[in-house]
């Protein structure tokens, strides 16, 4: 059985509370999306500079309390968000806004919304 030692290459800082998630997409090897505790997402941009391995290239704001789910879309052009203020929010990355807004879900049926929403939204585009 064979080891493989996996090295740190570089903190990206920029959230103020914990950070909950991050969604990546193996076509945008690139890109980091990360929620937080501080209601916010972070775009990032990877540039693998040893002084400063990753720079945010937007921050967004909408949700009123802690986000803690987020997935990217398979085409990198959206994201879904759930956060402790009962909502989801479909984001335009592009233009760094909330597309879409949907109330009221608990905890337990956002996690499930997340999955199932990215499934249906994919099998429509």
């Amino acid at each position: 059985m064979s080891t493989e030692t996996l090295q740190l290459r570089g903190t990206l800082n920029g959230h103020n509370g914990w950070v909950t998630q991050i969604a990546t997409n193996p076509k945008f090897p690139d890109t980091i999306l990360s929620c937080s505790r501080d209601n916010t997402l972070i775009i990032w941009k990877l540039t693998r500079d040893d002084t400063n391995y990753g720079v945010p290239q937007k921050r967004l704001k909408g949700h009123s309390h802690f986000i803690s789910d987020i997935v990217l879309s398979s085409d990198g052009n959206y994201a879904l968000s759930g956060s402790w203020d009962k909502t989801l929010r479909l984001w335009d990355l592009a233009a760094g806004k909330t597309t879409r807004r949907f109330e009221d879900h608990t905890k337990v049926r956002m996690d499930m919304y997340i999955k199932l929403f990215f499934i249906i939204l994919f099998f429509h585009s």
